[in-house]
């Protein structure tokens, strides 16, 4: 076993920034294993990462939604692409934790025959631990882009009271937040300290079935007189055509009622933007690369969109109206 200065972690955490050009700026680490170095890393959404080389071990993880995800990748940093185990964490209230996740599973794996299946079990018992922690609560962020999202699922069954929750594929990790009759939506929201949006996969901004694609933009501002989630479920609750589907949905967007736990985070929609997705969005697409699809062994591609490139392009609109064109 190695001990793991902590001084190690904040030194790389320290330099790294998110990266605009490649998918994962790296730092190398002084834990081997067989003849190569785990690295830390971050994506171009900030979010942080650990890369265990995985050398010849045949190892597979499951790939589901997880506060720590895991993924077999082959990437490349100024040398032969390397097999890797893809550690990661997009939550930033848990980067602390993280830190301690990245010591223990680099404990873990140093002088381990098996390095990688040391990593997956040391990962494993962190799993259980950082679930038992959201089961508390969401954190602030995600919430936000919860509230983003039902505000605009409110207003769509407001245009039309038989409008499909099935229809809101968001909580589903699908391309587009919402899929309804007339057109696709795809919802950001923005805290009051963004300046740019997150983009996962080459559909997410891709139009398909010659349906209109709308980015909705939603500013949203923590305001003491405004609503939780919680009030947008109750709500909803009440309108929906059917409460059982919403509460699927939104188990699968990581909400649960917690009846013993007021929920003290509440918003107000400060700005709406609509920007009608075409040729001339800033965006990666399939038809944006020469052979149409990523390359082989490149995958979870995240990217960044400036809000600076796309002000220009967009133009206030009222929910309201944006409903009542998509469900007409």
């Amino acid at each position: 076993m190695t001990e793991i200065e902590p001084t190690m972690l904040e030194r790389a955490w320290a330099v790294l920034v998110p990266p605009r050009a490649k998918e994962l700026a790296s730092f190398p680490l002084e834990v081997l294993c067989g003849a190569e170095l785990c690295r830390v890393a971050m994506d171009g959404a900030g979010n942080r990462h650990l890369l265990v080389p995985a050398g010849d071990e045949a190892v597979s993880v499951e790939p589901r939604p997880a506060v720590l995800g895991m993924a077999i990748r082959r990437l490349a940093f100024g040398g032969p692409a390397v097999t890797y185990l893809d550690i990661s964490c997009a939550e930033p209230d848990l980067f602390s934790e993280f830190d301690e996740v990245v010591t223990d599973v680099l404990e873990a794996v140093s002088g381990a025959q098996r390095p990688a299946s040391a990593a997956i079990g040391a990962v494993t018992r962190w799993r259980r631990l950082f679930r038992s922690r959201l089961l508390r609560g969401l954190s602030r962020q995600v919430k936000l882009g919860l509230f983003a999202e039902l505000t605009v699922l409110s207003s769509l069954v407001e245009a039309d009271p038989g409008f499909p929750v099935e229809a809101w594929r968001g909580p589903l990790n699908e391309p587009h937040d919402f899929e309804a009759g007339a057109r696709c939506l795809e919802v950001k929201g923005l805290s009051g300290a963004s300046d740019g949006i997150v983009v996962h996969g080459l559909e997410q901004l891709n139009i398909h079935d010659d349906r209109p694609l709308d980015l909705v933009l939603l500013r949203v501002v923590e305001d003491p007189d405004g609503q939780s989630v919680s009030d947008l479920v109750q709500q909803l609750r009440g309108a929906v055509a059917s409460w059982a589907n919403l509460r699927n949905r939104l188990s699968a967007a990581g909400w649960s009622e917690q009846p013993d736990r007021h929920d003290l985070d509440t918003f107000a929609v400060e700005e709406v933007l609509r920007l009608v997705v075409d040729v001339g969005t800033p965006r990666v697409v399939p038809s944006s690369l020469v052979a149409g699809a990523l390359p082989y062994g490149v995958g979870g591609l995240t990217y960044q969109v400036d809000l600076a490139a796309l002000l220009p392009l967009s133009a206030g609109a009222s929910l309201a109206e944006i409903a009542e064109e998509a469900v007409r």
